[in-house]
């Protein structure tokens, strides 16, 4: 199978992330997956973000160990869409199967998961293109335009025919494999943790760079506004991450068990402890963290996790809404004072990790609510 993704020149500067030389087409016998967890607001109202997060980050990682390490993926908090070719679709259909099952039984929500073609998309007016940011040390992310992935959603969570049913296809231990949710909320260095979302208006995607330089010229830089703080990280407890791994194992004498228990006993400590400051390839990993994180991204929807002062978040409200007026996006803000890490480790070395970064108490999903707010306004 010829993954043509691999294959795209990337770019690494934010504001070419609309510039058509940079995207291709999607083929038509490449479907998206689509992963949604149902009700996440009134489950965020609950308390229960993290395990919002950790679903939506896990329906990314169990295809990149289950179906291809290779595919094109973007995390929305509440769930995350990829893209898999038709040579995968059966082991896609099991991943979003077995992900369906252990996300009501472990963690009591309910899940919209199914695939659309992409040729169905291209077959009701949407295109779908995709292209590669290159956003730091050995890691790729995504972006994608054209509305076929907006379209996609819809579907899944509108049409019954496009999705699956829960049912255990594999081992929980295999769903979950590799992703931790051992990290604290970070707090923000500056005092405000910003989840944005913005849309351009008839989605005229020139907006869009501009808006970037409008916000990069507010903050500084984007490397200033990463929300990943490592100097303010700490890991939960040792008996927190113990009952968190407990939740989501085969519980036994096991291998993957005894292993999982051990690493939590001797890592929690050593981070904590800031322990890994003794030993080069942990103190690189630390310090290349925030180089692996997704905090900007695009997916027809710009959408950013940013660390800023009181008096940047009131620009960066005081710019959107201006733009809001002239009719040139809408957006939704949702405002809290940490970052929520979700980790995906094979290795600390570069390029073998990835972080989901989500703001706390919801941030992304809470802010699609605005952003549909605004949108039902602007239809009215």
């Amino acid at each position: 199978m010829n993954n043509f993704y691999c294959q795209l020149t990337g770019f690494t500067d934010i504001t070419q992330m609309v510039n058509d030389q940079f995207y291709r087409s999607v083929p038509d016998d490449w479907y998206v997956s689509v992963v949604d967890v149902r009700g996440s607001t009134e489950a965020i109202e609950r308390g229960s973000y993290r395990d919002v997060n950790f679903i939506g980050a896990a329906a990314i990682t169990a295809h990149l160990n289950l179906v291809d390490h290779e595919l094109p993926f973007i995390f929305g908090g509440d769930g995350a869409v990829l893209l898999v070719h038709e040579s995968m679709r059966e082991s896609t259909l099991k991943v979003l199967q077995s992900l369906s099952y252990y996300a009501k039984e472990i963690f009591d929500l309910e899940l919209h998961a199914g695939m659309v073609p992409v040729k169905t998309l291209r077959e009701m007016g949407k295109e779908l293109q995709v292209a590669k940011y290159v956003s730091g040390i050995g890691f790729a992310q995504a972006m994608f335009k054209g509305g076929g992935i907006s379209l996609a959603e819809t579907l899944v969570k509108t049409e019954p025919e496009f999705r699956c049913e829960p049912a255990a296809r594999f081992e929980s231990t295999e769903v979950f494999s590799g992703l931790t949710c051992r990290w604290k909320p970070i707090p923000s260095g500056k005092g405000v943790t910003l989840s944005i979302l913005i849309q351009p208006v008839d989605d005229d995607y020139r907006v869009l760079p501009e808006v970037i330089t409008q916000l990069k010229s507010i903050l500084g830089s984007f490397e200033n506004a990463n929300p990943v703080r490592m100097e303010n990280a700490r890991y939960y407890s040792v008996l927190a991450n113990l009952k968190r791994q407990i939740k989501i194992s085969k519980v036994g004498f096991n291998r993957q068990f005894i292993k999982d228990i051990f690493t939590i006993l001797v890592a929690v400590p050593f981070f904590n402890l800031r322990l890994f400051k003794l030993l080069p390839s942990a103190k690189r990993y630390i310090e290349h963290t925030p180089l692996h994180c997704d905090f900007k991204k695009f997916d027809d929807t710009l959408r950013m996790v940013l660390n800023c002062s009181a008096s940047e978040h009131q620009a960066i409200e005081s710019y959107l809404r201006s733009q809001g007026l002239a009719g040139q996006v809408v957006y939704g803000i949702q405002v809290s004072d940490a970052a929520q890490m979700t980790c995906y480790v094979e290795s600390m070395t570069d390029g073998g990790h990835l972080h989901f970064v989500d703001g706390t108490d919801g941030g992304y999903a809470l802010a699609a609510k605005k952003l549909k707010q605004a949108l039902s306004l602007l239809a009215a």
